[in-house]
């Protein structure tokens, strides 16, 4: 059997060119690397599918002893899931329960936080068997005489267990237990109680199958009286009043009755300050953003801007930022720039620029940029491609430097985002049997698509400390944390590129930058922006650009040819079947997974939408993921100026808004792939399209 290739590691040195300011960066991206075979086992594929089969059965609280016996044999033989011996050991223990006694000494409950974030499978299979225990414990509960007086070790294993049953495991057999007990009324009452007090700590109501089977006492009583919130009915009520109220606000202003539609908006924010323990707190920033927003249409700007204040102080704290953009977008919109300083020196915003988000710190920037403040402004430019250097907004932050700077060379301003550093390896024979293992089971786990064994074993590798993956600790020593970072990164990268899994490489990518451990450089580059397809969208793109269809499939399938969404889209594209058929009525469903059918009508149709919009691609891109239509009504009812940024902003929906973005980025890094000027162009033009480039 031929064994599986899994990553390309090399020992690499800082070459003359790469201190060069001129180097030719995308040459540095492709070169190829020198590869290290690293192979999974049969035996390892072996383990893999018997634990996918394990960890299936535990989810449904069955345990075979044939599995068991499985897992003894791997114990003793060279594998890369040795790891796992610990939990090995507890499934031979578990296997053996024959009594109460033997369950109490094979099935100890383990000190476990409640729902405990898990970093690694081995973990994961604790808690795994940590539920099938407290399964088996309600079973051999189920099986005892109702008459009998419980046990101190049972009262005391219940205790443990009562905080995974009331916040939803085993609810079947919770209301089963205590309907066996429902006679026995000293221990009915036991039971009872211990349930009682942890639904009462996790502000949780009880279902209504354990509820009738509970004893009532007065403390359960004054809990469910003082908590009718958790009712979700009157949740649910509160929820549909508030919605009303804004959707009425929303009908006045159609109707062009502005003072009654503001009054209405009102009026729902002061329903939900009285009621917010029942309506969800995102949902009334949006709803009452959007009646702010329905007002602006329609020229009511002051109006507009106080409601956006308003809603700016009902909005959760992770939507600060975008919030507080809104105090900006009117002004914005309107290119009353001074207004926007005024609203920027309000409220603070330059003193809080490091607490916000790129977006809102790219507008900061902007708004002083228009009110002669350049200076200043190309500082927070620099801030932003630092902090963010993946994100559309760093890429544009660059393009305002350039056009600030037009004496200086592209490749110097492209040095603020992209490190000219190769990132940090060694040759794997340096490395630990700990990381070889972990990769060769995340190896595993994308052959056998199990994206959730895939992902504990990211978290696992991301967690590993320079001690853990090298084993030569001299050499562990003189590295830094972020050198080590960094090529864990980078390995994990490699690995997830070579066996497709695209998704997860780019997360796995993104959340490094994210946490500041890695630096953008063009190695990187590489992998997370495949090229995959190229020829063949090549092939169909005669007049349009190919890289705007590459970055298009990055988007939509991340190069899945198989990728269906969840309205029916198909294939590298995400074609609809009916958009499909307008181009080739012979075409079945089926079809659109053939990656050469789906290029071919998909470019199609994207060519159609250019020359519909006069190659403007804002509008192109945003037609082609919320559809043509909308796009006329928006741009009669909301785009307002002809600012390509301004009109990105103004997109109603946020899928939209980020599509668009997020395929402008894509389309600049594989730019710089192939060795495009990427700063040249001026950015009002980069978000027109006159003709391919090839």
């Amino acid at each position: 059997m031929r064994l599986v290739t899994l990553a390309a590691i090399t020992t690499c040195y800082i070459s003359a060119a790469l201190a060069n300011p001129n180097l030719n960066f995308a040459s540095i991206a492709m070169a190829d690397d020198v590869p290290f075979k690293l192979n999974y086992s049969p035996l390892d594929m072996e383990i893999g599918k018997e634990l996918v089969s394990l960890y299936a059965d535990l989810s449904k609280n069955e345990l075979k002893k044939s599995t068991v016996a499985k897992f003894v044999s791997y114990k003793n033989k060279k594998q890369s899931f040795s790891h796992l011996d610990m939990m090995t050991n507890r499934l031979e223990l578990i296997s053996k329960i024959s009594d109460q006694d033997s369950f109490y000494t094979n099935c100890a409950i383990q000190p476990r936080q409640v729902n405990e974030f898990t970093e690694n499978l081995a973990h994961r299979m604790d808690i795994t068997l940590d539920k099938y225990c407290r399964y088996l414990f309600l079973k051999n509960l189920s099986k005892f005489s109702p008459t009998i007086n419980l046990s101190t070790r049972d009262l005391s294993y219940l205790k443990d267990a009562a905080s995974f049953y009331v916040t939803g495991e085993n609810q079947t057999d919770v209301s089963a237990v205590l309907k066996h007990f429902k006679a026995n009324k000293s221990e009915h009452e036991k039971i009872s109680d211990i349930l009682i007090a942890k639904y009462i700590d996790f502000k949780t109501k009880p279902t209504s199958a354990i509820l009738v089977n509970l004893h009532v006492s007065t403390q359960l009583n004054n809990f469910l009286q003082n908590n009718l919130h958790l009712d979700n009915n009157s949740g649910t009520f509160f929820q549909e009043e508030f919605t009303r109220l804004i959707k009425d606000s929303q009908d006045l202003t159609d109707k062009g009755e502005y003072v009654q539609a503001k009054a209405q908006i009102i009026a729902a924010l002061n329903f939900y300050s009285k009621n917010k323990k029942f309506i969800d707190e995102r949902k009334a920033w949006v709803g009452t953003t959007l009646a702010a927003k329905a007002l602006y249409y329609k020229g009511r700007d002051n109006d507009a801007v106080e409601i956006l204040t308003l809603a700016r102080a009902v909005a959760p704290k992770e939507e600060a930022s975008e919030a507080t953009f809104y105090l900006l977008w009117p002004h914005l919109i309107n290119k009353d720039y001074k207004s926007m300083k005024a609203v920027i020196e309000k409220f603070n915003m330059e003193k809080n620029f490091e607490s916000f988000d790129s977006k809102l710190q790219y507008w900061i920037a902007y708004g002083l940029l228009k009110t002669g403040e350049a200076k200043k402004a190309t500082a927070y430019f620099n801030k932003i491609i630092n902090s963010s250097p993946y994100s559309f907004y760093s890429i544009i932050s660059l393009k305002e430097i350039a056009t600030q700077n037009k004496g200086m060379s592209e490749q110097d301003i492209l040095a603020k985002l992209i490190s000219k550093d190769a990132p940090v390896e060694f040759k794997m024979d340096v490395t630990s049997e700990e990381l070889k293992d972990a990769l060769r089971r995340l190896a595993v786990w994308n052959a056998l698509g199990h994206e959730r064994f895939a992902t504990l074993e990211i978290r696992h590798v991301q967690s590993m400390d320079k001690l853990s993956v090298f084993k030569d600790k001299e050499l562990a020593k003189n590295i830094t944390v972020n050198d080590n970072k960094e090529f864990i990164v980078l390995n994990l990268v490699r690995l997830l590129h070579s066996q497709d899994k695209f998704i997860n490489s780019f997360k796995v990518f993104q959340d490094s930058l994210g946490e500041n451990s890695l630096s953008l450089n063009y190695r990187l580059i590489k992998y997370i922006f495949p090229v995959g397809y190229m020829s063949l969208i090549e092939k169909n793109t005669d007049n349009i650009d190919p890289l705007i269809v590459i970055s298009l499939i990055r988007q939509e399938s991340a190069f899945n040819p198989l990728a269906t969404s969840r309205v029916g889209a198909k294939g590298l594209m995400q074609l609809m079947p009916a958009t499909a058929k307008r181009f080739n009525r012979k075409i079945r469903v089926t079809h659109l997974n053939d990656p050469k059918v789906n290029v071919a009508l998909g470019s199609k149709y994207l060519k159609q939408l250019l020359t519909r919009f006069d190659g403007n691609l804002i509008y192109t891109l945003a037609s082609y993921n919320a559809g043509e239509n909308r796009i006329d009504r928006w741009k009669k009812e909301i785009f307002r100026n002809d600012d390509p940024l301004a009109t990105i902003e103004s997109i109603p929906f946020e899928e939209t808004r980020n599509y668009v973005k997020l395929i402008y980025r894509n389309r600049f890094f594989y730019s710089l792939l192939q060795n495009r000027s990427v700063l040249t162009t001026p950015l009002d033009e980069s978000f027109k399209v006159t003709s391919a480039v090839k």
